[in-house]
């Protein structure tokens, strides 16, 4: 199964915007593309809870997206980038 992507939303957009492009077009892709394939391969924001995830991007994990999965449609909302590299 394969979720679709729901887009950047939120401070995504803004941090999106400053990420070098080599990133943005390498790692935080190649992240994306394998989420879409497995999701469940990041961890819940809090104990407790599924809907609202995070997951590291990177050489050596220099990365991390927060997004949203929706069961219910199927899809992933990315709402935050953190990039340190």
């Amino acid at each position: 199964m394969s979720y679709k992507f729901d887009g950047f939303h939120g401070r995504a957009l803004y941090e999106l915007n400053g990420l070098p492009q080599e990133v943005r077009d390498g790692a935080l892709l190649e992240r994306l593309i394998e989420l879409l394939r497995d999701p469940w391969d990041a961890v819940a924001e809090r104990p407790g809870q599924s809907v609202v995830r995070q997951a590291f991007f990177g050489n050596d994990g220099q990365g991390m997206i927060t997004f949203i999965l929706d069961e219910a449609t199927q899809s992933l909302r990315i709402i935050d980038i953190l990039w340190i590299g």
